[in-house]
């Protein structure tokens, strides 16, 4: 469920959506990193995600926006005013946590217009205030209701209105989709961007859920291990990722990793003892690849390695392959192959299918893939500067 955090001052009037930097952030807990430095500018009124997994940051760093935990590190500003020993309550944010705080002896009327209330806001101002987020959330019909009466999905939309309400400069969510149902999840995300959109005010998301990031971000900030790993917009992290690890983290289905090694214009890709897979290579990743210092590896997404039936003659740069399982995924299928000793897998269109056990060739373009040095970094296609 969801909880709103809502103890700041009221806003009478709508203001300018908070711009924040963070410059060389860090915070340690007894000693222990949680966040490494961090470098990053959200923008006024961007829709921001923070991805990463389990124990990555996310989390501090959201808290350290909303002034629940202080940085050990570094500065952190809104706009242009320093905010690393501004409390919570003169931050002007509001924040929307998985646990809830809704007031079960009230309606979802005075719910949502508590906080206006109790700061003597005038009447028929927080009346119209009411109304305004009610109108926003589709949830006009439900403002006599009390809690208990609601949906999942329902009190979602109050606790969003809840702080909506206060029209703060800042809107923090701390996974709040996390405990719906895979259907409800989906609804609610449609939901955040449309709302995001009409209110046009910053909102900082929290979550591990890769696809979940992918379908609401303007941008997403990926964190591994308290440091900021790659910043851009969705498609950018798919098609660019900065490192192995971003480009094994986010995807729908785990990309394909094998080692290689330069031999003579091509490249040879490691497929098992008793199989060889060499694809001729373009110059540039060539390049890439006799630049290193040591060993690469070529990642390829499952996506973008095609498969078709195979004879005894296979097609320039292509490995033969059992087809091992199959899933159906609805408009797509999932295989896993067997090259050699090696497993790999690809997605196609339903529009044919090949069962276990079929023999088939898999390629793929260099233009999709990805070569990375012994470190993880990205050598191929060449990282943008500048």
């Amino acid at each position: 469920m969801t909880a709103t955090l809502s103890e700041t001052p009221v806003s009478t009037a709508i203001v300018a959506p908070a711009a924040i930097r963070f410059d060389g952030v860090a915070k340690n807990f007894d000693g222990v990193p949680a966040v490494r430095g961090l470098d990053l500018e959200i923008h006024g009124g961007e829709l921001l995600v923070l991805l990463g997994p389990s124990g990555c940051g996310k989390t501090t760093t959201l808290n350290m926006l909303a002034g629940l935990e202080q940085p050990t590190a570094g500065q952190l500003f809104f706009g242009d005013q320093m905010m690393n020993a501004v409390p919570p309550e003169e931050r002007d944010i509001a924040m929307v946590f998985q646990s809830i705080a809704l007031y079960p002896h009230l309606d979802v009327r005075a719910n949502i217009g508590f906080a206006l209330a109790t700061r003597k806001v005038a009447k028929a101002t927080v009346a119209e205030r009411i109304a305004e987020v009610a109108g926003i959330l589709g949830i006009g019909d439900l403002l006599g209701r009390r809690i208990h009466q609601l949906s999942g999905g329902q009190r979602q939309r109050v606790a969003i209105a809840k702080a909506l309400v206060r029209r703060p400069r800042l809107f923090l969510l701390d996974e709040p989709f996390s405990s719906l149902d895979a259907a409800l999840r989906r609804q609610m995300r449609t939901e955040l961007v449309r709302i995001h959109r009409e209110v046009e005010t910053t909102m900082v998301f929290v979550t591990h859920d890769q696809e979940e990031a992918m379908a609401i971000a303007d941008r997403i900030a990926v964190m591994n291990g308290g440091t900021l790993v790659q910043v851009g917009p969705p498609l950018d992290l798919y098609q660019a990722p900065a490192d192995l690890w971003a480009a094994r983290f986010v995807g729908a289905h785990p990309i394909n990793v094998v080692e290689a090694a330069l031999d003579g214009g091509a490249v040879r890709l490691a497929a098992g003892q008793d199989q060889t897979w060499t694809v001729p290579a373009p110059p540039a990743v060539a390049a890439a690849i006799g630049e290193a210092d040591a060993g690469v590896t070529v990642a390829v997404r499952p996506e973008h390695l095609a498969i078709a039936p195979s004879d005894s003659t296979l097609p320039p740069g292509a490995v033969a392959a059992e087809v091992y399982t199959r899933q159906i995924l609805g408009t797509e299928v999932l295989y896993e192959l067997h090259a050699g000793s090696t497993l790999f897998r690809a997605v196609t269109p339903t529009s044919r299918l090949f069962d276990p056990g079929a023999r088939v060739a898999a390629r793929f373009d260099w233009g999709d893939a990805f070569v990375f040095d012994r470190d993880g970094a990205r050598r191929f296609p060449p990282m943008a500067t500048g």
